[in-house]
């Protein structure tokens, strides 16, 4: 019987061994891909984006044909956001994928960038706190296993509460900045924002955002790293608005990266590089716009775009001309004047011809202007800084 029960022993001891080898083979076959999509139009207390829905929808769409199990969240309020967020949260595992894209109204305080759900009401710094989403908490949910994470903010559109909320009658006012502030991507992060960081980014004209248009286009591309795409996302909304919005990403993810669509078998050769639908007119285009400009960013971003472009050499020397600090402002030093007094005047004497009958009798100096002799009144003129009256002094000999 002891025999039996050693033997029993020995068969779990070894199963046991076993267990951990097939739990992590069984992990790396489980991992998954979770996307929280939310676009938010019909706000109640700041003006609507009629392409915030729209944008979401499709962005929805191309995740779940690109593997992604999607939660869509579609004008969100308050409570319904903190619930889809605390949801996505715990559906994640170590090693899963997880992606947030938002679209709608965001704004940045104090170095601080909130997600503005549909119902939020600002009338004073203390209300963000309660009426939006902290941007950093989010990521932070996204990140609590380690996983990799995938940020896209459509949510750059200029802060619709900021007269409420940097007001003169503001007890404890706030630095509000344009659009959405830089952000770190903490380790295996990538956050793509749609506009540069402290700009604003265009809702669209037409069904979609420019951001949001060129993503739905771009990411079932096969076999493509998510940094590559999102240099032909920054080309696509650069060329759709003129220059005026360029796309900014962030990342930290390492190898061997991350990519949509994976498995699929690309349709074009490795040995042929990618080559941007581009002319020479729309890089020319791009160029006038910016080649009076002393802004860094715009150069950098045609360099990004138009990585063998005609203007290359001058993008480069602005970038070092604009960066390096400017020489210290030499003081310019009055120059010395040298001064040499005037030679007296010689005094007409009366001819010794002349009677002194004749001769009219000298004003006394207590009387008169300086002009007309009186040396009293030209040393006092003189002394008050008054120059002709002191050449006058010395032609009178005083």
């Amino acid at each position: 019987m002891s025999k039996i029960c050693l033997l029993c022993a020995c068969l779990l001891f070894l199963a046991g061994l076993s267990i951990p080898a097939v739990s992590e083979a069984q992990i790396g076959q489980r991992s998954h891909r979770y996307a929280l999509v939310i676009g938010n139009s019909a706000y109640r207390y700041a003006p609507p984006l009629p392409n915030g829905v729209n944008d979401a929808n499709a962005i929805a769409q191309v995740l779940r044909e690109t593997g992604f199990e999607v939660t869509l969240g579609l004008d969100a309020d308050a409570s319904t956001l903190r619930q889809l967020i605390g949801k996505f949260r715990r559906n994640l595992q170590p090693g899963d994928v997880s992606l947030f894209y938002y679209a709608g109204h965001g704004l940045q305080a104090n170095g601080e960038n909130y997600l503005l759900p549909v119902d939020a009401a600002l009338q004073r710094p203390a209300d963000l706190a309660l009426e939006a989403e902290r941007l950093q908490d989010i990521i932070a949910a996204m990140t609590a296993e380690e996983n990799t994470a995938i940020v896209l903010l459509d949510a750059c559109r200029d802060n619709p509460f900021v007269k409420q909320l940097s007001g003169q009658a503001q007890s404890r006012g706030l630095a509000i900045g344009k659009g959405l502030g830089a952000l770190d991507a903490g380790r295996g992060v990538f956050i793509g924002f749609a506009t540069q960081p402290g700009n604003v980014a265009l809702d669209g004209a037409v069904d979609h955002s420019p951001f949001a248009d060129s993503l739905v286009k771009r990411i079932k591309t096969p076999s493509i790293d998510i940094e590559i795409l999102m240099r032909r996302v920054r080309m696509d909304v650069m060329n759709a608005t003129a220059g005026r919005q360029v796309p900014w990403s962030n990342s930290s993810l390492v190898e061997p990266g991350f990519s949509f669509n994976p498995d699929a078998a690309s349709s074009q050769s490795p040995a042929e590089p990618y080559q941007p639908d581009i002319n020479t007119a729309t890089e020319l285009e791009f160029w006038k716009s910016i080649k009076d400009t002393s802004d860094i960013s715009m150069y950098r971003a045609y360099l990004a775009a138009f990585p063998n472009g005609a203007f290359i050499e001058i993008a480069k020397s602005r970038i070092a001309k604009f960066k390096a600090p400017a020489p210290p402002r030499k003081k310019i030093l009055p120059k010395k004047v040298s001064r040499t007094p005037l030679p007296s005047l010689p005094v007409n004497e009366p001819s010794a011809n002349r009677s002194a009958e004749t001769t009219a009798p000298a004003k006394p100096e207590s009387i008169g202007r300086c002009r007309d002799g009186n040396k009293e009144r030209c040393r006092q003129r003189c002394r008050e800084g008054a120059r002709r009256a002191c050449r006058k002094l010395q032609q009178l000999g005083g």
